[in-house]
């Protein structure tokens, strides 16, 4: 698509900011933080379906334009995926301390911590966690509204953010399209996300650098339900789920009824 014709479908009363030359599907990035973040990504929201650019809040620029494609996405198989994760998981906690293949990686802190985790409850990779009934109340794209604002809570910037849109069909696929800058597996992740806008009306709202929130709309509420989804959440290999920092068992209950979602890599 032309740049010309990008520049026609953005949405009207963007602040000062600029289409990333040559991006593809498309990114456009603010000039600096703006006033009143989550009152402009409510804007854009309520005109995505019209424009096809869907807004993203960023505490700074951490996204290049040069990402993946949406048939790249298409044509990941996240259960696979989070199934090929599972062995290199079960690898990695085969080798938690004392082991001399890793006494000299991780500090003596984390160490301790890995060893009193006690791990998810599976003796073997369940699949997918099923899907939550609809939660009565707001819609995903409503619950997603109201969880910008307590995102803000947690950018490190505070209450100011860069207002980002990126040429999308649906939200899982911005971390994959927009060419988020981060070690985290960008493609995998959308297709993973794709299966939580269906199963939980998942929404990708922000980025902190190497973090991304997500809101949900149709959390899990039953402890069992919440560990196997909590078991997904670990396999995406985020660094603030492995690191140690939050035993499986308390993360997993933590997730009950939670409809902010974050994940950082390093």
């Amino acid at each position: 698509m032309s740049l010309d014709r990008l520049l026609d479908g953005l949405p009207g009363g963007l602040p000062p900011g600029r289409l990333v030359p040559g991006s593809a599907p498309g990114l456009w990035l603010s000039d600096e933080p703006v006033v009143a973040p989550g009152r402009l990504w409510a804007r854009y929201q309520a005109q995505q379906e019209e424009t096809g650019w869907r807004p993203v809040l960023m505490a700074w620029p951490c996204a290049n334009g040069f990402g993946h494609r949406a048939a790249e996405i298409d044509a990941v198989d996240a259960e696979a995926s989070l199934r090929e994760s599972w062995g290199t998981y079960q690898e990695a906690r085969s080798l938690l301390p004392p082991h001399p293949a890793i006494d000299e990686v991780w500090p003596d802190d984390a160490t301790a911590l890995l060893a009193a985790d006690p791990g998810p409850p599976f003796t073997a990779f369940p699949g997918l966690a099923a899907a939550s009934p609809p939660h009565p109340g707001p819609s995903p794209d409503a619950v997603a509204r109201a969880a910008v604002g307590q995102m803000l809570h947690y950018f490190t910037t505070r209450f100011i953010a860069h207002i980002a849109l990126v040429r999308a069909e649906r939200s899982a696929d911005i971390p994959a399209l927009a060419g988020w800058e981060t070690e985290a597996p960008a493609l995998e992740l959308s297709a993973l996300l794709r299966t939580w806008e269906d199963r939980f009306g998942a929404r990708v709202i922000g980025f902190e650098g190497s973090s991304v929130f997500v809101s949900v709309a149709s959390p899990p509420l039953a402890s069992a339900h919440a560990g196997h989804v909590a078991l997904e959440h670990v396999l995406t290999g985020a660094s603030n789920l492995n690191d140690g920092t939050f035993p499986f068992p308390d993360y997993a209950e933590a997730l009950r009824g939670e409809r902010l979602w974050s994940f950082w890599w390093d």
